[in-house]
């Protein structure tokens, strides 16, 4: 019986992994704790991160693959270069991290391609009961059936049919001949080549589907002896050699289920909390999703509803510097729900019962980097966030980062959380308030939540109002 925790199995794993040369790279992206930057080049912008003596450094496609195969249904999008890793290490991760074996994996797995047809991906009918009888019965395919599912250079199948996975990917269910499918829980993975004439383009819509995306990169020079130790099955076989490093010890075995209750189970939301509303996460989503082009109704002033004149192209507003200003588009609320789940399963992963700060931005700007398009704002201050959307990310997760340490120490939040516990409660000093007074009490904090020329006052405001307005409605 094993005495490892299933957190210690799994980093146990991850380091087998690499030992066995399935998954080599010293491309180290993520740090448990802000690393060190040592520049380079004279200033010219190059940097080496050296991580600090108590943290742990990761390759965020190995990682966040790890990620992915622990959660019920994880979505991870693989992009990069042909011949780098992107479909093996998520061959690899799937086998060891669900318990599934190899053949099993690739005998699922789908190759992208112009010709691919939904019964390919999905399902087909018995031809036998059809013919016979002229029963319609659904057979779901092998890709649907087994826990890691992964499509291979998914940017090679057409829009038209990658939008039958779309509910696959959103909700791991699918349709066929009129039956609602609904998929072994696992990861699913897609890789994409760079872009090349036999591909086509992902829509922002399909793109959303994904909770993660990496993008992986050719490993340094001085892996390629770990790789190569591992032998050429081109030149040797697969053989018992092969068998012998896929073998996972018995007291490695995962128990999945128990995993999945524990990520679930951490840092259990508390609602009501004025805190809540100002966590961090939360106000990344906000910071993100307001348009002064969109409306002078508060209500409708998201980049959602920017459908004419965006961020790009409006005129310059009153908030010229703040964080909104740098993407086009805003965050979906499947992605919100995403960056509290990958946070919690990356605070488990390294041993702790509860997620902070650093949690939420080391995996933040793999959630969002294939989501967010930078404005030419953004692009005029650094073009290469052109090609490098997780630094663009990274970079903007620090200018709301600054926000957000403002708005928590500013009076605003005072005020704001002084009125929202009145209007909650119904009370002040232990004495219950008339519905005018309540209504004072939420005048008087919007007027003065409107003297800070902030972005983050007017969202406070907001929220005053909504919940002054439920207490009135009788919601509450």
């Amino acid at each position: 019986m094993s005495n490892l925790t299933e957190q210690q199995k799994v980093q146990t794993l991850y380091k087998i992994i690499g030992d066995r040369g399935f998954y080599v790279s010293s491309n180290f992206d993520v740090f448990t704790k802000q690393p060190e930057e040592v520049s380079l080049a004279a200033g010219a912008g190059y940097k080496i991160h050296l991580a600090q003596l108590d943290s742990k450094v990761y390759a965020s496609p190995l990682l966040f693959a790890t990620l992915t195969s622990l959660l019920h249904h994880g979505t991870m999008l693989i992009t990069g270069a042909p011949g780098i890793g992107k479909t093996t290490g998520a061959e690899f991760a799937g086998h060891f991290f669900s318990n599934t074996p190899l053949d099993e994996i690739l005998a699922a797995e789908i190759q992208g391609h112009p010709q691919l047809t939904e019964e390919k991906m999905v399902a087909s009918f018995d031809l036998g009961k059809l013919v016979s009888s002229g029963e319609r019965v659904v057979i779901p395919n092998r890709f649907l059936e087994c826990p890691v599912k992964i499509l291979d250079e998914g940017n090679r199948t057409p829009p038209d049919v990658l939008s039958i996975i779309m509910r696959l990917v959103d909700t791991g269910k699918a349709v066929y001949g009129g039956q609602l499918l609904t998929a072994n829980p696992g990861p699913l993975f897609v890789t994409a080549n760079y872009a090349d004439e036999g591909t086509f383009h992902f829509t922002p819509p399909f793109l959303d589907r994904f909770d993660v995306a990496v993008m992986v990169t050719s490993p340094q020079p001085w892996d390629l002896t770990r790789i190569r130790e591992r032998g050429d099955e081109k030149l040797n076989g697969n053989g018992k050699s092969l068998e012998r490093l896929l073998e996972v010890p018995s007291d490695l075995k995962l128990d999945t289920d128990k995993i999945r209750k524990e990520i679930k189970a951490m840092n259990p939301e508390v609602k009501h909390e004025v805190d809540e509303v100002g966590s961090f996460a939360d106000f990344l989503y906000a910071s993100l999703r307001y348009s002064e082009a969109a409306s002078h109704s508060l209500v409708r002033a998201t980049k959602g509803n920017a459908w004419q004149v965006d961020q790009d192209n409006a005129p310059a507003g009153h908030f010229t510097d703040s964080p909104f200003n740098y993407t086009v588009n805003e965050l979906s609320v499947r992605t919100a729900k995403a960056l509290q789940r990958y946070a919690r399963a990356y605070a488990w992963l390294n041993g702790k019962d509860q997620v902070e700060l650093e949690d939420v931005k080391a995996v933040a700007p793999y959630l969002l980097w294939h989501k967010l398009q930078p404005t030419s704002k953004a692009l005029a201050e650094n073009s290469v966030y052109a090609n490098d959307r997780i630094d663009f990310v990274r970079d903007l997760i620090g200018k709301v980062e600054a926000e957000h340490a403002e708005m928590m120490g500013s009076e605003a939040k005072n005020i704001y959380g002084a009125a929202l516990g009145i209007l909650r409660t119904g009370k002040h000093k232990g004495k219950n308030l008339d519905p005018d007074q309540l209504r004072t009490v939420a005048k008087n904090a919007i007027r003065k939540l409107g003297d800070v020329d902030k972005p983050y006052a007017i969202m406070l405001a907001s929220h005053v109002a909504a919940e002054y307005n439920s207490r009135i409605n009788g919601t509450q």
